[in-house]
């Protein structure tokens, strides 16, 4: 779910900033990729955020694995 903006976009850079973290990129690099973003700065923001979160449960000692969810996930009703 995209806070403003591109929905679809918001959602790509989401899954990225997910990935990097997965395969043990630093934080740092994840800032580097959302500077040169096409976003605006609360979407930016938000996605920082989750990064940040998202950073110190993410690695080697913790492997995650990604995989595509054939027919991917349903969509859900937004409220505004």
């Amino acid at each position: 779910m995209s806070p403003v903006g591109d929905g679809a976009l918001f959602d790509e850079y989401r899954t990225e900033v997910e990935a990097m973290l997965a395969v043990g990129r630093p934080l740092s690099a994840v800032e580097r990729m959302l500077e040169r973003a096409p976003l605006d700065s609360d979407e930016r923001s938000v996605l920082w955020l989750l990064g940040w979160a998202l950073h110190e449960n993410v690695g080697a000692g913790e492997p995650v694995e990604l995989a595509l969810v054939e027919g991917g996930a349903p969509d859900r009703p937004v409220s505004r």
